[in-house]
């Protein structure tokens, strides 16, 4: 949370953080300004202090309202830089940088973070160390300070989370409606204007349903059919018609229009019947996705539930990338992750060395375990968004029903 990154600061013997990046393209940016639409920033953090946003004079306005202490860029004008340094943008960028840091006294130990382009960011911070040499910049990797901020969430940004759900709810609700609604023929359901209904169309309604609700999907969906679903990250083929008994794999994750926290859901459905081995696979993965839930508590470590999940499928007979890290049947992937303002995020449930993650009181993260059989024709995932409060009570942020077999309009 925020409010841990003094302490955060502190154990990394950081003497000041300093943030580069835009809103858009940068979630640290976006989390340290709450959202505010600003570009090409540098945020300065200190331990005990008030945050400093230097911002462009057009958003000043902007820039006012974080709650940051707030200083135009101007005052340090880059136009003036680039000409003591004969042209050279780089050198007067970074000369930029450390006149900002000089005149607001930050000596020490300076962690760097935010968003960039690798090369000119690397470019960047090399020629920073080497003009700042009374300061030590730190690049930190593996749970860096804006990481370990973000791993858990605050009472506000959880009712965000809730509220992202609430209306990722309403979208799949509608879809759902849309499917059990349409009339058949011959196996396959009806678009409005009597030809088959297919992927295609129920993208475009995802999309239409999405724009209701003031959420965007910059990852797109999945919304795949048989052995499709097979592959776990295949967002399904546009031509491909919705036919009777033939299993659907739908991963659904918006976030709000122009940025903000991600809902993550997953739901496996067939439309009027489903066949009798992927009933089986759908109740295994149901029967663990309940007993992960069910033991969820603080304190585990995440890798537990992996290795849990991995124990039970194996015990049915499936391949697991446990026994086969290069399986791709069975169960290939991991129990979960974090999310927030990325739809990837700490904490990870791999179980692999390194990751000491354990499970927290504020944590946002998925349990969606899941079967996949490419060449049976069918993939099965169960995916809800979990939270956890500060009383160490799990909730799920995904209401929508778990059911495998949605009815059809009958002729």
């Amino acid at each position: 949370m925020k409010q841990d990154l003094d302490r955060l600061m502190q154990e990394r013997r950081l003497d000041a953080a300093l943030v580069l990046g835009s809103t858009l393209s940068s979630p640290t940016v976006y989390y340290l300004t709450g959202g505010a639409k600003l570009e090409n920033v540098a945020i300065l953090l200190r331990p005990g202090q008030r945050g400093v946003l230097i911002h462009g004079p057009m958003e000043r306005d902007i820039a006012a309202a974080t709650g940051l202490e707030c200083i135009p860029i101007t005052r340090w004008d880059l136009a003036a830089i680039v000409r003591e340094m004969e042209g050279n943008l780089l050198r007067a960028r970074a000369e930029q940088l450390r006149r900002i840091l000089a005149d607001l006294g930050v000596s020490g130990r300076v962690g760097v973070y935010g968003h960039g382009e690798i090369g000119q960011s690397l470019a960047l911070m090399q020629q920073l160390a080497a003009v700042a040499t009374d300061l030590e910049i730190v690049a930190e990797y593996a749970d860096d300070l804006i990481t370990a901020a973000r791993v858990t969430k605050d009472a506000a940004e959880a009712r965000l989370m809730a509220d992202v759900g609430r209306r990722a709810d309403a979208v799949v609700t509608a879809l759902a409606d849309l499917l059990t609604g349409r009339p058949v023929a011959d196996g396959h359901l009806l678009a409005p204007d009597g030809q088959p209904l297919t992927v295609a169309h129920v993208k475009a309604f995802i999309q239409e349903q999405c724009a209701r609700q003031g959420l965007e999907q910059p990852g797109g969906n999945i919304f795949a059919l048989g052995r499709d679903g097979g592959v776990p990250h295949n967002q399904g083929n546009p031509a491909d018609v919705i036919a009777l008994g033939v299993p659907i794999v739908f991963d659904f994750f918006p976030r709000p229009v122009g940025g903000g926290y991600y809902h993550d859901m997953t739901r496996t459905w067939c439309l009027g019947y489903a066949p009798e081995p992927v009933q089986e696979a759908y109740a295994q993965v149901m029967a663990i996705f309940n007993r992960v839930m069910d033991s969820l508590r603080v304190g585990e470590r995440c890798a537990h539930y992996q290795e849990m999940t991995c124990e039970f499928f194996e015990a049915h007979g499936h391949p697991t990338i446990q026994s086969d890290p290069s399986t791709t049947v069975g169960y290939v992937h991991s129990l979960g992750h974090g999310l927030g303002l990325e739809i990837h995020e700490a904490p990870g449930f791999r179980a692999v060395a390194g990751n000491t993650a354990v499970v927290q009181p504020g944590m946002v993260f998925t349990v969606e375990p899941g079967l996949y059989y490419e060449a049976q024709g069918f993939g099965v995932r169960i995916e809800d968004t979990v939270y956890c409060d500060e009383a160490g009570v799990f909730h799920s942020l995904t209401p929508f029903p778990k059911d495998l077999v949605l009815p059809v309009r009958r002729a």
